[in-house]
């Protein structure tokens, strides 16, 4: 269904039915400034309002329900607050004027050091602070399985590059990547970013077209291995394998520690953030304590 747009419409055409009388009045501002729509006691809801929680509507009339709906919310609940001021205790006013006072102010501070700590995010964690931060804490990257990097390809048995594809998958010097990856729109599957580290699970899903017996013989140690059946032949090379208990290379736990070295950095930051604000105050004489 094509969708009816609410806004391409001016607004008292839709609510004419609503509010004629209210269109009419003196109240009313002039076409090329907001126009008011409704008043519920002191407040007033303008067009510009309905505008930014509406955009399209899936017909006129479903427009027409939405925004009366909308409206009427809108009253009920200005309406609701002004009779919770009149009627309420005194002490639950200002108990709950004291809530929302600090949660106001607690929404405005921790948006304020998100949108500062944003500026500042590259600094917290650089490469050398991950580095440090590996080198001084390798026991506690042990592998608790192992990994492996690897590269494969598969192509059609006609492909009349084969014995060339084949030689340079096997030898895989930096020219031979480039000639490889120049010849990508040619394989019907590959990869071959070798210094990846995966773990078992991601492997076995590459590794989709070997059986179980074939994966094991595969991953035992660094080796080649091919396989081909009646339409294509498929290259596997086994690059790199390490095994349970070993150091993980820092490549493989870098956005664990990222997020880690990023966490403590945080902290440290907003502590001195806030100290710093403070000190500020002081000097400049915008804090005073008598």
């Amino acid at each position: 269904m094509r969708l009816f747009n609410f806004l391409q419409l001016p607004l008292w055409v839709i609510l004419s039915s609503l509010f004629s009388a209210l269109m009419g009045c003196n109240s009313i501002t002039s076409s090329n400034q907001d126009r008011l729509i409704a008043r519920a006691e002191n407040y007033y809801l303008y067009r510009s309002d309905i505008e930014r929680n509406f955009e399209s509507f899936a017909s006129e009339e479903d427009s027409l329900i939405k925004v009366g709906d909308f409206i009427n919310n809108w009253a009920r609940q200005k309406l609701l607050y002004e009779k919770s001021l009149i009627n309420l205790p005194q002490n639950k006013i200002s108990e709950l004027t004291h809530f929302v006072d600090a949660y106001q102010n607690s929404l405005f501070i921790n948006a304020y050091r998100e949108f500062v700590l944003k500026s500042t995010m590259d600094t917290l964690t650089t490469q050398s602070l991950i580095g440090t931060y590996y080198e001084e804490n390798k026991r506690n990257f042990l592998l608790k399985e192992p990994i492996y990097r690897l590269r494969y390809i598969s192509f059609p048995l006609d492909n009349v590059d084969r014995r060339e594809i084949t030689r340079r998958f096997k030898r895989f010097d930096p020219e031979d990547v480039k000639f490889l990856d120049s010849l990508s729109f040619q394989f019907s599957n590959y990869f071959l970013s070798d210094s990846i580290w995966l773990n078992q699970i991601e492997v076995r899903d590459r590794l989709g077209y070997l059986d179980q017996q074939q994966q094991e013989r595969f991953l035992k140690s660094p080796n080649y291995y091919e396989v081909k059946d009646s339409l294509a032949l498929y290259l596997y090379q086994l690059a790199g394998r390490l095994d349970r208990g070993n150091v993980a290379p820092i490549s493989y736990v870098e956005n664990t520690i990222r997020d880690i070295v990023f966490n403590q950095r945080k902290l440290e930051f907003l502590r001195s953030f806030d100290n710093d604000i403070l000190q500020d105050a002081i000097k400049t004489k915008k804090f005073e304590k008598y």
